[in-house]
């Protein structure tokens, strides 16, 4: 699939848009393109699909503006909207209180919010996985993105019942990696 292709979910673009729209003040042309303000300002609708291109503008530019490059920051910001998504419409994933069930059910939903495969799981132990995420190579959208992804598995992982889990990045795409792994372990 070409990249002009390649879309995202308004349940997606809808935090994005709701951050960007929240601080108008700010200045986000330096980021944004005129033409995504077209996505920006219209009604985003969770169903309906959107360029990807836009999204990852979006998610450079609040990385940018808002986070000031903090990839701390960008992890809370994961861990707050992951919070909402868990606790909330996807709260399916967390009811049989298995973190590894979770995480496997987690890049299941995932997948359904893109056109195109972007995460894969792996167990690797008891309490042990791994997931892939293959996002566009040396992409720099793909640091604020992952650490926001970070954000969402750590609250995954509590909400499951998984204590102390640990996250690594041993292995990250917009560094020329192939793909970036998280390896993600709890007791």
């Amino acid at each position: 699939m070409t990249a002009d292709h390649r879309r995202v979910k308004g349940t997606m673009m809808v935090d994005q848009v709701r951050m960007i729209r929240g601080n108008k003040e700010r200045n986000w042309n330096e980021f944004l393109q005129p033409s995504d303000w077209e996505v920006i300002n219209s009604r985003i609708l969770a169903t309906e699909w959107y360029p990807l291109e836009v999204y990852k503008r979006c998610g450079w530019a609040t990385f940018q503006v808002l986070a000031g490059g903090s990839t701390e920051l960008t992890r809370l910001r994961g861990r707050l909207r992951g919070k909402e998504m868990f606790e909330g419409p996807y709260k399916s994933l967390v009811l049989n209180q298995d973190p590894m069930q979770a995480l496997g059910r987690f890049v299941g939903m995932y997948g359904q919010l893109f056109n195109f495969s972007t995460l894969t799981f792996a167990r690797a132990g008891d309490r042990h996985a791994t997931i892939h995420h293959d996002y566009g190579p040396r992409d720099p959208a793909n640091l604020p993105y992952c650490h926001q992804l970070m954000g969402h598995l750590d609250v995954l992982i509590e909400l499951s019942s998984g204590r102390n889990g640990k996250i690594d990045l041993p292995a990250r795409q917009w560094e020329g990696a192939p793909m970036t792994e998280f390896d993600i372990t709890w007791e």
